[in-house]
Parts: C-alpha cells; sequence; structure tokens
C-alpha cells in the first residue's frame, strides 16, 4: 500500500441536520436565538424540528396542547428563517410508539390499536379509524403551512412495535372488517393470527393480510401527501424513517409502492433507520453495513438519504463519541446526503447545555468532509452477494408451532452478511456471480432464482440447504438429506479439518460446542469434505463443510450448521471462510480480502478507476491491516481515518484503531 493520501474527486458537502426540541413558552425564541448562533459557529446547515417528541409527549396532541406546540414551532422557526438556517419538521408521532402511562386526549376519542393477543393500547391510534385518519391529515396540513423544506413521518408509522402491547397493533375490529371484505366472510382476531404462525405452507390468508396491511399504510400516506402538498403549495416535500426490513415484510409493506406514495413533485426523502440507539461493541457493526447498503435497493433514485444518527437517551454517557463518528463515517462511505443528527436530548434545554455534542461534531468535521469529498454517491457495492426480496415474509414456512409474529424475522440476510463481514469478506446486498443464503431466507426465491444462484458460486447454511433439498434441488447442491438436531438432542462439540485444502491442517479442532444446532448432512459420493463434526465421544455426526461442483458449472459449499456466523469465529475459521469464497469463485473473486486482525470489515465500491475501498476495524485492539486480491489489484491511495482526528497519509506499519477506517482511493 502506498503511504500518501488521495486526492478531492467529489465536491459533495458534508450537511449536518440537527434535530432538535423547544418547549412551549417564553423561552423558545431565546432559546432559538442561542441555537442559531451555534448552528453558525459549527455549520449546521439545517434544523429539524421537533414537537411533542419523548421527554415532552403526553400521548396524541389534544387541541390546545396542538396550538401549544405549533405556536412554539412557529416561533423557533421564523428566527432559523431570518438567519439563513433551513428548517424541517419532524412530528414524533403518527399514531404513536407506545404507552408508557399516557393516554388518548381528552376531546379525541380514536380508535386504540389492539394486538395479536386482543391486548388494547391506551394511547396509540388504530391507522384504521376514519377520525384519527382526519385528525392527521388536519395536523400535518396546519404544519405545512409554516413552510418547512421536509416534513418527516416518524417510524412509529407502522403495526409493530408499540409498547406495552405484545409484537404490536393492527388487529382492531376496522382492520378485521377490511380483511373480511377481501375473503367473503368475517374472521376474528384469533383465526388470523392462528392463519399467520401456521407451520408449513403458508396459509392463504397470510398475503391477503399483509395486503390489507400494505393498503391501509398507503392509504394513510396518500391522504398525509396530499395534506402537506395542498398546505404548502408542494413547496414541502415528505420524508419517511424506516425500520430492518425482515419487520417491515411481516407487515406486507412494499418499497416502491411507499415511497411513491409519499412523493411530492417527484421528490422524497428518506431516513434509513441502521444503528442503535447505545453503544455496542464495534463487531456488531456488521449488521449497520448491511443496512445502509440494503436500503439503496428500495428507495427510488431521486430520493434524498439522511440516515438517522442514533444516540438515547443521548450523550456520550450512552454512546461514545468514538461510536457516533464510526456511524457518521460508513454513512459518508455509503455516499448520504446529509446526517440527521439525534444527539440532543429531547428534555428542550437550550443549546449551550451540551457542549460535548458541539465538540463531538466539531472534531468529526475533518474525516467526515474527507469522506464525502472522496466518496461520491452512486457508488455501487462489490463482494459476496447477499440476496434478499423484500416480500419474503409471503413465502416463509414455519417448522413448528409460533407464537409471536416476530418469527418471520427469521427470514433475515443479515447473518449471512455477517459470516462474510466479520472473515474480512466484503459483501454486496444483491445477487453477485457468488451468494450467500442462510436459513429460512432460501424459501424467499422462486425456482428460477435459485437456479441461477446455482450456475454461479453459492454458500449455504444447513438450514437453507434442507429447503433447497425439499424444493428439488438436492442434486444440484451435492447433498440428499439434512438433519437438524438441537443443542439438547445430541453431543457435538468440535468441528476438525480433514483436508489441508481448506487452508488448516488436517486434524485441527475448532470448537462446536456452543452451537444452538447442529446438523448430519448426506453429501452425495462426488462431494468434497474440508472438514467435519465431532461429538464429545469422537463419533462423528457427519461433513462440517461439503462442497460440490454442479451439472450447471455452479459450486456449492453448505456448512452443518444453521447459521455458521453464529459459530466461535477464530483465524482458522476465517482461513476456511476466505478459501471458500475464493473456490466459489473459481479463483477469480474480484474483491480485497482482509487478513489482519479479528473484524475487519471490508466495503469495496466502484468499478475501474473509481474503485473505492473502506476497512473499518471492529475490532477493540488496533491491529494492522492486510489486504488480499486473487487478481490484479488496483492502484489506490491510502488515508487513515481515526475517529475525531485530521485524515493522515496511512503508512504501512500502522495499525488501524478502534472504529477506525483505511480508506483506499484512486490515485
Amino acid at each position: 500500500m502506498n503511504a500518501v493520501t488521495s486526492n478531492t474527486t467529489t465536491a459533495r458537502p458534508l450537511r449536518y441536520h440537527l434535530r432538535f426540541q423547544f418547549y412551549p413558552g417564553p423561552r423558545v425564541a431565546a432559546d432559538a436565538r442561542e441555537l442559531v448562533k451555534h448552528c453558525r459557529r459549527y455549520g449546521i446547515e439545517e434544523v429539524v424540528i421537533f414537537y411533542g417528541a419523548e421527554d415532552w409527549n403526553n400521548g396524541l396532541l389534544s387541541s390546545a396542547d396542538q396550538d401549544r406546540w405549533f405556536n412554539a414551532v412557529a416561533t423557533a422557526k421564523k428566527i432559523l428563517d431570518k438567519a439563513g438556517i433551513a428548517t424541517s419538521l419532524n412530528p414524533w408521532m403518527t399514531s404513536l410508539h407506545c404507552d408508557r402511562g399516557r393516554n388518548f386526549p381528552h376531546d379525541r376519542k380514536f380508535i386504540p390499536l389492539v394486538s395479536p393477543l386482543g391486548e388494547v393500547s391506551k394511547a396509540c391510534a388504530s391507522l384504521a379509524d376514519p377520525l384519527f385518519q382526519q385528525h392527521l391529515a388536519a395536523e400535518y396540513a396546519r404544519f405545512a403551512t409554516l413552510g418547512f423544506r421536509v416534513i418527516w413521518i416518524e417510524d412509529d408509522f407502522r403495526f409493530h412495535n408499540h409498547e406495552p402491547l405484545t409484537w404490536g397493533g393492527g388487529f382492531e375490529q376496522p382492520v378485521l372488517d377490511r380483511f373480511a371484505a377481501k375473503i367473503g366472510h368475517p374472521a376474528t382476531r384469533e383465526e388470523v393470527v392462528a392463519a399467520l404462525l401456521k407451520p408449513g405452507e403458508p396459509h392463504p390468508w397470510r398475503a391477503l393480510w399483509f395486503a390489507t396491511w400494505r393498503e391501509l399504510q398507503l392509504e394513510i400516506a396518500s391522504i398525509l401527501t396530499k395534506a402537506v402538498t395542498e398546505a404548502s403549495g408542494g413547496a414541502t416535500r415528505l420524508g419517511m424513517m424506516t425500520s430492518s426490513a425482515e419487520i417491515h415484510s411481516a407487515e406486507g409493506r412494499r418499497w416502491d409502492s411507499i415511497f411513491d406514495a409519499f412523493t411530492v413533485n417527484g421528490a422524497v426523502a428518506h431516513r434509513p433507520h441502521f444503528a442503535p440507539y447505545a453503544e455496542e461493541p464495534g463487531h456488531n457493526k456488521t449488521w449497520s453495513l448491511q443496512m445502509l447498503d440494503l436500503q439503496k435497493n428500495f428507495r427510488p433514485a431521486n430520493c434524498e438519504v439522511a440516515p438517522e444518527i442514533e444516540n438515547c437517551p443521548f450523550t456520550n454517557w450512552i454512546k461514545s463519541d468514538t461510536q457516533t463518528w464510526s456511524e457518521m463515517a460508513i454513512c459518508q462511505v455509503h455516499g448520504s446526503d446529509a446526517l440527521l443528527l439525534d444527539l440532543f436530548p429531547f428534555s428542550a434545554n437550550p443549546a449551550s447545555c451540551e457542549p460535548q455534542v458541539w465538540q463531538l461534531l466539531e472534531k468529526s468535521r475533518p474525516g467526515l468532509e474527507w469522506l464525502a469529498a472522496n466518496f461520491p454517491q452512486g457508488l455501487t457495492t462489490h463482494g459476496v452477494g447477499i440476496p434478499y426480496k423484500p416480500d419474503a415474509a409471503n413465502h416463509l414456512r414455519f417448522t413448528k408451532e409460533e407464537h409471536s409474529l416476530y418469527a418471520y424475522n427469521q427470514a433475515t440476510p443479515f447473518q449471512a452478511g455477517r459470516f462474510c463481514l466479520q472473515y474480512g469478506i466484503p459483501v454486496a446486498m444483491r445477487p453477485q456471480a457468488v451468494n450467500t443464503i442462510f436459513g429460512p431466507l432460501a424459501w424467499a426465491f422462486d425456482d428460477s432464482e435459485l437456479k441461477e444462484f446455482l450456475k454461479g458460486g453459492l454458500m449455504l447454511d444447513a438450514i437453507a440447504a434442507d429447503i433447497l433439498i425439499q424444493r428439488g434441488f438436492g442434486r444440484l447442491i451435492g447433498l440428499s438429506k439434512v438433519e437438524v438436531f438441537n443443542r439438547e438432542e445430541l453431543n457435538y462439540n468440535v468441528e476438525e479439518c480433514v483436508d489441508p485444502a481448506c487452508g488448516v491442517p488436517r486434524g485441527f479442532f475448532i470448537n462446536a460446542n456452543f452451537a444452538t444446532a447442529m446438523a448430519r448432512l448426506t453429501p452425495s459420493r462426488q462431494a468434497t469434505i474440508w472438514s467435519r463434526i465431532l461429538c464429545a465421544d469422537g463419533t462423528t455426526l457427519g461433513p462440517g463443510w461439503t462442497l460440490f461442483e454442479n451439472r450447471l458449472g455452479g459450486r456449492v459449499a453448505v456448512h452443518a450448521a444453521p447459521n455458521p456466523a453464529a459459530l466461535a469465529p477464530c483465524y482458522q475459521r476465517r482461513d476456511i471462510a476466505q478459501r471458500l469464497i475464493r473456490y466459489l469463485a473459481a479463483d477469480n473473486f474480484g474483491s480485497p480480502l482482509s487478513r489482519g486482525g479479528p473484524h475487519q470489515f471490508v466495503t469495496h465500491l466502484g468499478e475501474g478507476s473509481r474503485q473505492r475501498i473502506a476497512v473499518l476495524n471492529g475490532n477493540t485492539d488496533a491491529a494492522p491491516v492486510d489486504l488480499v486480491w486473487s487478481g490484479r489489484k488496483p492502484r489506490l491511495a491510502w488515508t487513515l481515518l481515526t475517529p475525531l482526528q485530521e485524515p493522515a497519509p496511512w503508512q504501512p506499519e500502522q495499525s488501524l484503531p478502534y472504529l477506525g477506517i483505511l480508506a483506499g482511493t484512486p490515485r
């Protein structure tokens, strides 16, 4: 690697969009003027004004409460406008996130949310309530008259996650009535839930219930869009915060339809959720990296993207500045338009009361500006493909009796991506020449899609392999049977390497004792065995890794564990994983592999002269970086981005610090 830094290639600016709440009362104007001073000093180009949020939320707004918040917002906005600072609006609620001791306002009698178990919310309203729909449209229209750039739809625009309800709501009688119109007769909540959780082939009602939910959300989206458009004269666009893909799949969401419903004059905005509220170990950043990339597949090309930089209940007591910097940095790597900063407490104290937040933004700026300039928008990720389909929940088959709609979260792409990323293998959240599918997500793909995957390189876990056998693809993956044992059924303990081609000496033992399940694989005679699973008495359960070349010209690798990402990671498993990728790619894998320390996550973007590399160190220990390419490696210049410090030329002998980024850009 060359010890030089790259030149700026794109003039994409760093945009800080700060969320801030003003408490209604005599202090609003003074607080707004103080915020203006800090915005000017620290380069905040836009303030996103909260109202009725968290600490100061007393439930859905009464008429009097709405007046109070409207006057406070209008006062603050006028001062910000005069100072030349752009403003957007973030109402903290649509149906409301959760009860938390709240009740419906005394002057508004809404239909409450009802859970799958029949629990009734005290404060969260049903999206199917016509009175609530009218109220919501009127509230958004009223605030839209103030002339905001964007009005954000909060992520309580959903059916799941409305505590204290179990799973969430959406099982109110008006929703059941809509569903009855689809099936031609009434159905009880209990009957619907039983159909949704039926083991085996999906019940015919499942798709119709998801369609009922989807149509209801689209109806509300269209109502809000019409109200805001008319009230603002088309000057205000709408933006939508979203949650994880699996949970929206279980609500029947169709991403193109929902973005289209929120589009105003060809413009719409997206605030993707991608990071936790509080501190977490850096090795969990695999989920954040995948979330940022996956959601590119869902939104239209004209969509403004401002990921939410989460911190709750706020300040570096909850999440370190180092972790916050790293989350802002990977947003810049993925070409975000702006950073929507959820950093200030909702308590609505003056801006000067949290000096550490301003210090964080100031220290973060040099590295973030460098990334914005050197990682242009529109670059496509490369690596191992992690295929996903937003309608996965429609196709998922349960193998046992389930008791919660959270069971639909099994159809996830993120464990397959974690397996690759934790072993220094870059991923792309869409099909590639080599793909990985773990778990029951395999039900989401039709036969023609699976056959295309089988023509290239394909890695499967035991559950996905079993599904392919059930669907008639056993001969193409080199297996005739998969028999899964839970932890208490069998004393499997060790994985033994049996073929040095895997990159680990024959006879080397690796822990398998903590796996919650393990399968006995029955391979074809043509399959190659790289490892085997042993019980504590020395008997063999069956193969660990099996490799197979099929008649379509494809190569398949299967592991006996459901979700091999959950096996204890180690250097030897990294060696095996990287050898597997080379095998599946027929020694023509076009992205670099990290041979440095543990949990070095590689992001590979762009083609040819536009290639970029970003290596994030998710391990607390600083470690050297060693990138290995199968073929011709591009000529890149390398820059070290240490959290909260100035970018610096990379010296090959340097170690990459915790949550630091090594960036490779065109020379």
